[in-house]
């Protein structure tokens, strides 16, 4: 009886993990998400600092064969923030990247600023690059 209990629960836990999602192809190889994005740079055009906010976006395609995840990302500037979908972009499917710069404590000029971003798929971290500029009216 000893045995029993302590086989049932491992035959319970074999069963659960090759219930899960495949995460090989059918040639033995392994799933990967990957990003293809339409561009990696934006002019975010030319404005006045008074109305500095300016909101680009980049679009991509998740062209891999897994889910493809956000996993952190970094800013060249305070003044430039971005936000990511929240949910997993499933094979095939696109999505958006939203990048925003806020110039009001900024000097007029040219506007160059970079987004690290960092994925679970090919590849892996990538950089995106606004710029601009801002004049005094």
């Amino acid at each position: 009886m000893r045995k029993i209990q302590y086989i049932f629960p491992l035959l319970l836990v074999v069963l659960v993990a090759s219930c899960g999602r495949k995460t090989t192809k059918a040639d033995g190889s392994p799933k990967v998400s990957s990003i293809q994005l339409d561009s990696t740079s934006a002019w975010i055009g030319t404005f006045p600092k008074s109305d500095s906010r300016r909101t680009t976006v980049f679009t991509f395609t998740n062209v891999g064969d897994a889910p493809l995840e956000f996993l952190d990302h970094d800013v060249s500037c305070g003044c430039v923030s971005a936000s990511f979908p929240e949910k997993p972009i499933k094979p095939g499917k696109k999505g958006e990247i939203h990048v925003t710069f806020k110039g009001q404590n900024k000097d007029p000029g040219k506007v160059y600023y970079k987004v690290y971003v960092e994925t679970n798929g090919d590849p892996r971290v990538f950089t995106l690059r606004i710029h601009g500029q801002m004049t005094e009216k």
